[in-house]
């Protein structure tokens, strides 16, 4: 029986060896992977291999990469979408999980982190394998890389998780290259073509874009195609494009660029599909678009009142109409919806925010430069409102279009400062009238433009002393809209400040010490009306408020007398005897009775 078992065992072991004779016989024979002729690298080392039992070794699954001699292993597990791959300089992106080839033990992963990994192919700034190998891919390609130690981390390993001499197995997807990421999670990118564009300005996601485009699913199937160029208002349901096209253009594209944009499907037709079922649900979709210009679009009242349409881009830093700047201008203004001509065309010279223009025309003159080209719709309450005008002849209640080219811009920032200290007086001056109407939102406005146009300023003579009188006052007139309002340490704030550029600006002290008043800062409020008084030594404001404050010192110690006179009253009492203690007195008193129980 031992003698039987003993052949059969055999005839086994002959039969495992012709097998592990066989698979040695076609790894030696297996093709190899081209690589560019600059990628090859010469290394004569031993193949890589697995030890069989019987003594022979086998390759792994896969083909080695030309060039390699047999260091690095590749098998295709999803074939990419073909064509040209990337080259040594390109910014390639991968997704990949690395494990140890001796017991399979994972030791990084970009998946696990949910971030693609993005590196400069063919440079050495990864190892040695992965250059090789990925450089044999193509888009959308999944491959394991096998690679022996000599072509990763050699004999030193790397850290505490590749010892020395491992051979490393990696499962990689090569997701793209020399493409940017448009949005953080990758389901977005942008390939720029052969037009890098002109300028550094982005269009917005509000703004009119001027593009021709091309839609096609990765099988390379056309499903959509501009007729030329198209006005496309973005952010609109009109808008031709999916979000992730409109995403890409805002960020990444200038006037003139040219770009192939991927968009996965929760950015483009997500899971309903789209194009009149030209794009299947949960398709990805490559956009192939050219911006050629773009009309900037601006809400500046942030209620659609004043819309700014800046048309078409200019590639200069031509200063804006800010204001108080000088402007020169054509101008039309039409009445809407019919149309018709009010005023121009005319050429006009303005400062911007002196108040020879309408309110909203003039708020919207600040987001136009030198040379631009624009439309100003204004509703009828940053016009002429419920009034109307008799020159311009305008309507009550009338929606205005003004039509503006500009020609010439002194910007504030070269006006000299008698110019500048000129136009915040008028600013704070407007700021007042505003104030009077208690309109303190319009006021604070009109008081920031003034206090902007100097802030910087310090002058000489008597200019350096105007600068001082003007800040101070602009500090105290914002205070007074914050007393409106009821911010108390506001009205603080800019107290300090004004008192800060003028020690006897008696109206800052009032306003501050009404404000410490409010907030029950006695002491504070007091010292302020009295250094009040000795600069108006009748002020009969001050008094008033000295006697507020001595009424509300009185109830204050009043309300703290009766507090201190519990306290102590508590403290000085005797303390009880305990209950127990004061019978047993009265029963042992010798005749005391209730009477000694009383005490």
């Amino acid at each position: 029986r031992f003698r039987k078992m003993a052949r059969a065992w055999g005839a086994v072991l002959l039969l495992m060896m012709a097998i592990a004779t066989a698979t040695c016989s076609r790894a030696v024979h297996s093709p190899t992977i081209s690589l560019p002729r600059s990628q090859q690298t010469a290394v004569q080392r031993s193949p890589l291999n697995l030890r069989l039992r019987g003594g022979c070794s086998a390759a792994p699954s896969g083909e080695p990469v030309e060039g390699t001699d047999g260091g690095v292993i590749k098998e295709v597990l999803e074939p990419g979408a073909g064509g040209e791959g990337p080259v040594s300089g390109d910014d390639v992106s991968v997704h990949y999980t690395g494990t140890l080839l001796e017991d399979g033990s994972k030791f990084d992963s970009s998946r696990d982190r949910n971030a693609p990994f993005t590196f400069k192919l063919g440079q050495g700034k990864v190892i040695k394998g992965w250059d090789v190998g990925v450089a044999t891919m193509t888009r959308g390609e999944k491959a394991r890389f096998t690679i022996r130690s000599d072509y990763a981390y050699g004999p030193t390993g790397s850290g505490d998780k590749i010892p020395a001499n491992a051979t490393l197995v990696f499962e990689v997807e090569l997701l793209r290259w020399n493409e940017k990421e448009v949005t953080l999670d990758g389901g977005v990118t942008l390939k720029p073509l052969d037009k890098k564009g002109t300028g550094w300005r982005h269009p917005d996601k509000n703004d009119e874009v001027f593009v021709q485009y091309t839609g096609k699913l990765t099988t390379g199937e056309t499903f959509v195609e501009s007729a030329g160029f198209e006005l496309v208002k973005l952010s609109s349901t009109s808008s031709p494009l999916p979000p992730g096209v409109e995403k890409a253009i805002c960020k990444e594209m200038k006037k003139g660029s040219n770009a192939v944009i991927t968009c996965a499907p929760e950015y483009a037709f997500g899971e309903v599909g789209g194009a009149g079922g030209k794009v299947a649900p949960k398709a990805t979709v490559v956009y192939t678009v050219e911006l050629k210009d773009w009309n900037a679009i601006y809400d500046v009242s942030k209620d659609g009142g004043i819309m700014v349409k800046c048309l078409g881009q200019l590639d200069t830093y031509g200063p804006l109409c800010d204001d108080a700047s000088q402007v020169k201008l054509t101008l039309e203004g039409k009445l809407m919806p019919s149309g018709e001509t009010i005023v121009g065309p005319s050429d006009l010279q303005v400062t911007v925010g002196d108040g020879a223009l309408p309110e909203g025309l003039e708020r919207g003159l600040e987001k136009i430069k030198k040379g631009q080209h624009a439309v100003i719709d204004l509703a009828s309450k940053y016009a002429y409102g419920e009034a109307g005008s008799t020159d311009p002849p305008v309507p009550p209640n009338s929606n205005l279009q003004y039509e503006i080219t500009v020609t010439e811009v002194v910007p504030t920032y070269q006006l000299q400062l008698s110019d500048k200290l000129q136009a915040a007086e008028k600013r704070k001056d407007q700021g007042n009238v505003f104030f009077k109407a208690s309109d303190t939102t319009q006021a604070l406005a009109k008081y920031d433009k003034a206090f902007k146009l100097i802030q910087y300023e310090q002058g000489e003579g008597d200019e350096a002393e105007r600068v001082k009188d003007l800040k101070s006052v602009i500090h105290v007139n914002k205070a007074a809209c914050y007393d409106k309002e009821g911010r108390a340490e506001d009205v603080m704030s800019e107290c300090n400040k004004a008192l800060d550029l003028k020690a006897n600006n008696v109206k800052a002290l009032f306003r501050r010490g009404k404000a410490y008043l409010a907030q029950n800062k006695l002491d504070e409020a007091m010292t302020d009306m009295k250094q009040l008084l000795v600069f108006e030594p009748n002020s009969a404001a001050a008094q008033t408020q000295i006697a507020a404050i001595k009424s509300k010192q009185k109830v204050q110690d009043s309300k703290d007398k009766a507090v201190f006179s519990k306290m102590f009253s508590k403290t000085s009492a005797p303390p009880k005897k305990p209950a127990a203690a004061a019978a047993g007195a009265g029963e042992g008193g010798g005749g005391g009775g209730s009477g000694g129980g009383r005490g």
